[in-house]
């Protein structure tokens, strides 16, 4: 019988495996899940190496081997699950909130850019002013900007601000011995969200050991949401970002502005 012609459908089954994959990939970008996900690759194919050079080593042969490797096999999606947990937790929290970002990996998977807003344009430029002037003085900060992923449960257990974002403001939270200093402070649409908030400290064993309490709640935000996340040293005045689940240091004072646009764009 021959096989049928190539159809509609057949095309639709490319499309929506390509983009969920890419979709995945993506997601896990620059996570705990991209290293387990290379650890659990690298793992199936030396373990698929392995079972063929069994069967063509010894076809009738070595059984007890291949009768535990078949046994554990089924299990796979049961460690998958176990491994990705949190990565699972975040992505159905996303759906939840409404906020999952179909269009915009669709829009890079189809290498278009969104057209930056005025607005954007704005929250970089008050930004800037306010990290470089900290950055100078060496003012500790870390100011959390949201996304897609809603930061209302960090917020809720902060002080609540809701007020217009602006840079004397923002050097005025972080001025040393300022009562709301402590902590970071949510941004949300050119708004101050809340400030004194705390943020999830990193767990990730292969973190720099110089990292300080700041630099670890950026990068445990970014690991948690899809949130770009400042840091300013208050020892050196150097400038860090945190997005991905990675933390992107040092950035100079002249390159702040066009790093955090491209952060805050997704590029």
């Amino acid at each position: 019988m021959l096989p049928s012609a190539f159809e509609l459908t057949d095309a639709l089954e490319i499309i929506i495996l390509t983009g969920s994959i890419y979709a995945i990939l993506r997601f896990l970008r620059n996570t705990r899940g991209s290293r387990l996900l290379k650890g659990l690759g690298t793992f199936i194919l030396f373990a698929g190496l392995f079972l063929t050079v069994l069967d063509f080593a010894a076809p009738g042969g070595m059984n007890v081997i291949k009768s535990i490797l078949s046994i554990v096999t089924p299990y796979l999606a049961v460690i998958i699950v176990v491994l990705f947990q949190e990565e699972i937790r975040v992505g159905i929290s996303r759906f939840s909130q409404g906020k999952f970002q179909s269009s915009t990996w669709l829009k890079n998977l189809l290498f278009l850019k969104a057209q930056e807003t005025s607005s954007s344009k704005n929250l970089i430029t008050v930004l800037n002013d306010a990290c470089t002037t900290m950055a100078k003085s060496k003012t500790g900060a870390l100011i959390a900007i949201e996304c897609n992923d809603s930061l209302e449960s960090y917020a809720n257990e902060a002080i609540k601000a809701d007020i217009p974002l602006s840079s004397i403001i923002l050097q005025t939270i972080f001025f040393d011995g300022a009562p709301m200093h402590d902590g970071a402070t949510i941004i949300r649409d050119e708004r101050i969200l809340a400030t004194k908030c705390l943020l999830p400290i990193s767990t990730a064993v292969d973190l720099n050991v110089s990292y300080g309490t700041r630099h670890r709640a950026a990068i445990g935000l970014s690991e948690k949401s899809d949130a770009t996340v400042i840091v300013i040293s208050e020892e050196t005045g150097e400038i860090s970002i945190a997005a991905n689940g990675k933390l992107h240091k040092p950035i100079s004072i002249a390159n702040f502005q066009p790093t955090l646009k491209k952060f805050l764009s997704h590029e």
